[in-house]
């Protein structure tokens, strides 16, 4: 039987606040067959992955042994590891846990898709083109695809973007906006990274590496599908201090005084001028810096496109209906875009792959039961 003739045997690669969403999304996908799960952590092995995420025991139980699930040989494995957020390309980087785990399955055959936000691109790394060779090299030897993708690297910050471009006449400049509320999030270092938590005295002159690691190769990307080359990128930072002291949603701390609210900027610099700049206001609470722009009732994203005729798109988020905020929105659709993109990677070629690599990529067809009736909604 081909490929085509059966559904994608997939594995999920951890289950933490990303990864349970994407268990789901892969147990509803008319196309895949969810065949094992990975967790990190040892006491979360054992456990049927229905009940993990909330549904009736469907027969999987989560596992630490890679060896176990590469023997039930899956076509895809959707790679979701806790990122350091450092530089991949270097040495020394704590990334080596997960580099090395995707070593193992790119080299085993196993196609991959990842919402690493990092390595995106990897002309903003400190050793990109040295890593996107070494990282090619092991899809050649496994004749395997690697794609890394989400919402924010992946789609809401570059696909979009250049999607809308398509609309216009010469773009001139290119701004993305990123409006949204962290008070849910549950993971301390990655806030503390950002700088919530963090003194702004102190933090002030920080390095940039943490947003231009994550977030520059989003710029990288826009700059390669619109054809142009992205020589450095600027940056800009400024941060917003709480007159208290709380304790968010997600468990984060935060002394009064201290960052409650940051508001930066990537600019992808071409031909020496700033052309796509990367803008994003970050908040751990709804009343946190109320000066600053908002959109929409819980935030979301707005893309700017200064060109004839100019183009400008909102888009909302923390709709009802939704996760309960635009950040755990945002989650979710990081996890539907990895999933959502399974079929196009794995018949995609070897190698290491962007956006601009596959073919449009959408949702999986509405359920019968979830069908428009005939009648409802149509226009005239």
């Amino acid at each position: 039987m081909s490929s085509a003739d059966r559904p994608l045997r997939v594995a999920q690669f951890g289950v933490g606040y990303t990864g349970e969403s994407s268990v789901r999304y892969l147990l509803d996908h008319p196309g895949i067959e969810l065949v094992g799960v990975r967790c990190y952590r040892p006491e979360r092995a054992g456990v049927d992955v229905g009940k993990l995420v909330g549904r009736d025991p469907v027969g999987i139980t989560t596992t630490t042994d890679v060896d176990g699930l590469l023997a039930l040989r899956p076509d895809c494995a959707v790679f979701m590891p806790r990122d350091p957020h450092d530089d991949p390309s270097l040495p020394d980087a704590q990334s080596a846990g997960w580099l090395a785990e995707l070593e193992v399955l790119l080299r085993a055959g196993v196609n991959v898709v990842s919402p690493i936000i990092t390595t995106c691109h990897w002309r903003h790394l400190s050793r990109g083109i040295e890593f996107r060779d070494r990282v090619e090299q092991w899809c050649r030897e496994g004749g395997s695809t690697v794609h890394f993708t989400g919402f924010d690297p992946g789609f809401a910050t570059d696909a979009l973007a250049f999607t809308m471009s398509a609309c216009v006449g010469e773009v001139s400049t290119v701004s993305i906006w990123e409006i949204i509320d962290v008070a849910g999030y549950t993971s301390a270092p990655a806030l503390e990274r950002l700088g919530f938590g963090q003194d702004p005295a102190a933090f002030a002159g920080a390095s940039p590496d943490t947003f231009r690691l994550g977030w520059g190769g989003a710029l990288h990307l826009l700059g390669d599908a619109l054809g142009v080359v992205v020589e450095d990128l600027g940056f800009e930072f400024e941060s917003w201090s709480s007159p208290r002291s709380f304790v968010t949603p997600g468990g984060f701390s935060i002394a009064e005084g201290t960052i409650a609210a940051i508001r930066w900027q990537l600019s992808a610099i071409v031909d020496g001028e700033p052309r796509f700049t990367l803008q994003k206001i970050t908040r751990a609470g709804a009343d946190a810096a109320p000066d600053w722009p908002s959109l929409g009732t819980d935030g979301g994203y707005r893309v700017v496109i200064d060109a004839d005729p100019p183009f400008r798109g909102d888009f909302p988020m923390g709709l009802p209906g939704g996760r309960g905020s635009t950040f755990a929105d945002a989650m979710a659709m990081t996890a539907a875009r990895c999933v959502n993109a399974v079929p196009a990677v794995v018949a995609a070629r070897s190698g290491y792959v962007t956006f601009l690599d596959l073919p449009p990529l959408g949702g999986v067809p509405l359920r019968a039961s979830a069908r428009v009736s005939s009648g409802e909604g149509a226009g005239a």
